[in-house]
């Protein structure tokens, strides 16, 4: 029996070694523009670090942000579910190897039924068990959540500048979220701004949601501004690829081994200060 029951502990414990499929939901209070370089260059550092990375846009700017691949996506995950075809026919390899995806045509959760919603639900999970990070181009609904149960669950990253209305904005965004999901924490990176710059911000945002609002945040990482950034967006290129000295090509560099090599537990509040 004893022997039985090392067994059963050894195999939970190997159960519950398998990394959980990783979703990482990223809103901008920073801008399009900020967004659009953003995404696509973490997602291509990402990739450049071996990691399998899917990009799905659920957000309204959907359209607009696939131009930045260089490729057109004309249908959606909600098609596939709603025709039975595979999940693959909906997903495309960008230039720089990572695949893309949209979600939906619009985002209005609320005019879905709600089997609809769950099969959509299952597909996202699927995929992210498919993949090792699914990054988000999230948006709200009029509801004020997620438009998926599995996104809602995943991790929340938010994008900000220095700008004093970027702040403000990410700041009703963390509590507007709480105030539907209940208290969680959520990374926070800052744009535009050297590394000692955006640990001020981030530690003055910190200090206030942990006091007002009882949330813990997490850095995340730094972009700074960085002329080959516009640069390489222009040619349709990742900064790491078009311009791998480049200071903006060390910031993904270092944010995405931030994001390869650890899993921070952003959907629940943690016991412990993040900072």
């Amino acid at each position: 029996m004893s022997d039985f029951m090392k067994d059963q502990a050894e195999s939970l414990r190997r159960i519950m070694a398998v990394p959980k499929p990783r979703i990482i939901s990223i809103f901008s209070a920073a801008g399009p523009q900020d967004k659009s370089r953003t995404l696509p260059n973490l997602a291509a550092s990402l990739n450049r670090h071996g990691k399998d990375v899917l990009v799905v846009h659920a957000a309204e700017n959907s359209s607009e942000m696939l131009e930045n691949y260089g490729i057109a996506i004309n249908s959606t995950l909600l098609d596939g579910v709603q025709r039975g075809q595979p999940l693959e026919n909906e997903i495309r390899v960008s230039a720089q190897g990572f695949s893309v995806a949209r979600l939906m045509p619009q985002l209005h959760m609320g005019r879905l039924d709600g089997m609809l919603t769950m099969a959509l639900n299952e597909v996202m999970t699927e995929l992210a068990g498919r993949h090792d990070i699914v990054l988000v181009d999230a948006a709200l609904t009029d509801e004020g959540v997620l438009p998926l149960a599995c996104l809602n669950e995943g991790e929340i990253f938010i994008q900000l500048s220095n700008d004093p209305e970027s702040i403000k904005s990410a700041y009703f965004l963390i509590k507007q979220v709480c105030s539907k999901l209940g208290r969680r924490g959520f990374g926070i990176l800052v744009t535009g701004v050297s590394e000692p710059k955006a640990q001020d911000i981030y530690q003055n945002m910190a200090q206030v949601a942990r006091r007002f609002l009882g949330v813990e945040l997490e850095f995340i990482g730094s972009i700074p501004a960085d002329e080959d950034l516009y640069r390489a967006a222009q040619l349709g290129r990742a900064v790491i690829e078009a311009f791998p000295l480049a200071k903006a090509s060390a910031a993904f560099k270092q944010l995405a081994q931030r994001l390869g090599y650890s899993q921070p537990n952003l959907s629940r509040v943690q016991s412990s200060s993040f900072s």
